[in-house]
């Protein structure tokens, strides 16, 4: 901010001095009464405003780069060219050189295009489409408005003068003219730039231009009768706009290097460009008024056609604008639906979604933010890698659902990259589904990275043909960090609440957790009438295990234990660890009967099971069962669990019995 400072000092004081050399050569022709001395003193004036104008664009082109290169070689061209028509100028009225009017005359006629030109160009850089075509209409109608009343002007002012010698009239009138154009490209300029960027050499620019076209239209008079003299004040603001023109070249040598700062208020530039309509309407309403009442019928004639033009401008204009709102409405509502989309995933990032819910909501929102037609998901597995998770809008593409198949397409190529893919056309891309080629046209993928892992995948298709552009991309970026965060934050949860629900060794439930199952189960069949059966199961021999073989290999035989019996029972069935080497089965709506034929189930697949130690498979240890049953044998948690545990003890006592008959039968 402070070297921005000093360059707005640098340039007030540059303008300063301009002014007040300016002054010093007007104070000077009008002391001295020679008039070759006054000629002399006003072209040296000129020559040194015309080199300074010279270097300093020659400063900026020197510096500038492609397309800014090439706008300010124009602007120096059209430099050089006036310096050559001044110089052309100091030959003829100060070294009485015979030099032809028509030289002088073409290098301050060709400077107004070139610098035209590369205005022009700084335009197309800076603006959008439709602000160049409103700037283009606008500044022709201003164009239009000021040619018809130097025609208005002429032909009531200097219509004697002008029949005497057409041809040095037309030329004089393209001075104002070909300046005017010049001045209104630089205007353009100003306005078409955007907020952020600084348009103090834009400023100068336009400044220096419109000096000089006031100048030349001032200048008209003189110039068509032929009488012009040194020591007007013409001579000062020819010296200004040449020097404004300087100082831009070296203003925009500093601007570049401070890009984010506004050289001028927008909303001053905002107000100055919607009030321009007005001032032109009411010129046009001020010449037809003057044209009826001054000018010939021909130059009427010619003058209303101009004026009808300026109005056909403005017209064109006002349908340019509307056009443009209803753009702008449309780009707000998509705007609405994308921020709708990263709200509700940013919402989901501290909210209480599964993850199949929130792979749901991050594929629907995805489609709405990138306006595609469908969207996929998939999340890391811990066991089998990246999975399909949610294909949103699948049917509508033609597509069938792919849900908990492993993941295929162009998500590939993000996984491997972790970085945004683009397939513009789908059927080209490497890794793109040859089944889905003739239902997609275009696609885009993008890894979901969340504290440096890749969580999941996120890819959006498209029916027609997309190329995807900076915003659509820079938004799905956004997204899919947000997404990543809230998938990451979900599966946090949701390890949380099965670290609180599950037994961390045998993945069953915990005490805790079966006692609150326990207790909704009794409610629930008090409620409804129903039976339900409880069966404490007790490891036998868990300790000689981890005597002889260690924790490690009993461990490995509760694992091996409570796999089983989650295996051998009904989806609805608990299984669930009590403690040490006890576990719960629940059984909902289930009589005696099939109860003990599911323990036996169990007990059998337990006994073809083994577990490693020393070298050698060997068999598990027996398991003892004891069965309770609701209503009959308890109505609350501690009585079924104790009656449970008592026929459960019995077992054990029954089946230490029986190994005793058959030891002492052996001996």
């Amino acid at each position: 901010m402070r070297r921005y400072l000093r360059l707005g000092n640098r340039s007030t004081r540059s303008y300063l001095a301009a002014i007040v050399g300016a002054l010093g050569v007007f104070t000077a022709e009008r002391i001295v009464d020679d008039g070759a001395i006054r000629y002399a003193i006003a072209d040296f004036a000129w020559t040194a405003a015309a080199l300074a104008a010279v270097l300093g664009t020659y400063r900026a082109t020197r510096r500038a780069r492609g397309d800014a290169g090439l706008s300010w070689l124009f602007i120096f061209a059209g430099s050089l060219s006036w310096l050559a028509g001044q110089l052309a100028r100091d030959l003829a009225e100060v070294g009485n050189v015979g030099v032809s009017r028509s030289l002088i005359d073409a290098g301050f006629l060709t400077a107004a295009p070139l610098w035209t030109l590369g205005l022009v160009l700084m335009l197309r850089i800076r603006g959008q489409r439709l602000a160049l075509y409103a700037l283009v209409l606008d500044i022709a109608a201003v164009v239009l408005t000021l040619v018809a009343g130097v025609t208005a002007f002429l032909a009531s002012t200097l219509a004697r003068d002008i029949g005497r010698d057409p041809a040095a009239t037309a030329v004089a009138v393209l001075f104002p003219v070909l300046y005017l154009a010049a001045t209104a490209a630089a205007l353009s300029l100003v306005w078409g730039m955007p907020a952020s960027r600084p348009r103090a050499s834009a400023t100068s620019l336009l400044v220096g231009l419109a000096l000089n076209a006031v100048a030349f239209t001032l200048f008209l008079p003189a110039n068509v009768r032929g009488t012009f003299a040194p020591g007007t004040p013409l001579d000062m603001i020819w010296i200004v706009g040449m020097a404004a023109i300087a100082i831009s070249g070296g203003q925009w040598s500093a601007e570049r290097e401070r890009t984010s700062v506004a050289a001028s208020s927008p909303s001053a530039v905002a107000l100055s460009r919607m009030a321009l309509p007005g001032l032109v309407a009411a010129a046009v309403a001020g010449l037809i008024v003057f044209g009826d009442y001054n000018a010939t019928r021909d130059a009427r004639t010619f003058t209303d056609g101009l004026i009808a033009l300026s109005v056909l401008m403005l017209a064109s204009r006002a349908g340019i604008a509307l056009y443009a709102n209803w753009r702008l409405g449309e780009s707000e509502r998509r705007r609405a639906e994308q921020l709708a989309a990263l709200y509700d995933v940013g919402l989901a990032t501290a909210g209480e979604l599964s993850l199949r819910d929130l792979a749901d909501l991050i594929a629907r929102q995805a489609t709405a933010l990138t306006r595609t037609d469908g969207a996929m998901v998939a999340l890391a597995e811990r066991q089998d890698g990246f999975v399909v998770r949610s294909v949103h809008n699948a049917p509508a593409l033609g597509l069938r659902s792919s849900v908990g198949e492993s993941l295929r397409g162009i998500a590939l190529e993000a996984l491997r990259t972790r970085d945004l893919v683009i397939a513009a056309d789908y059927r080209a891309h490497p890794d793109s589904n040859p089944l889905l080629h003739d239902l997609i046209a275009s696609a885009l993928a993008a890894p979901l990275i969340a504290h440096g892992e890749v969580v999941g995948t996120l890819t959006a298709y498209a029916r027609e043909p997309r190329t995807f552009g900076e915003e659509t991309q820079r938004l799905l970026r956004l997204y899919a960090a947000q997404a990543a965060i809230a998938i990451a934050n979900a599966d946090l949860l949701a390890e949380t609440r099965r670290l609180a629900r599950d037994d961390d060794l045998t993945g069953v439930l915990n005490r805790r957790s079966l006692l609150e199952r326990l207790e909704a189960e009794i409610s629930s069949a008090s409620r409804h009438g129903d039976i339900f059966a409880v069966v404490l199961c007790d490891v036998d021999g868990l300790k000689a295990v981890n005597d002889s073989a260690g924790h490690l290999v009993g461990n490995d035989v509760l694992r091996t234990a409570a796999r089983c019996m989650r295996e051998t029972t009904r989806a609805e069935d608990v299984v669930a660890r009590f403690g040490g080497d006890e576990f719960v089965l629940l059984l909902p709506r289930t009589p005696a009967l099939p109860a003990q034929a599911l323990v036996g189930r169990i007990a059998a697949r337990l006994r073809d099971e083994h577990y490693m130690w020393a070298g050698r498979s060997n068999p598990l240890p027996r398991a003892s069962f004891g069965i309770a049953w609701f209503p009959e044998d308890g109505r609350d948690a501690d009585a079924l669990l104790n009656t449970a545990d008592a026929r459960m003890y019995a077992d054990k006592a029954h089946a230490r019995a029986m190994r005793e008959t058959v030891t002492a039968g052996a001996d």
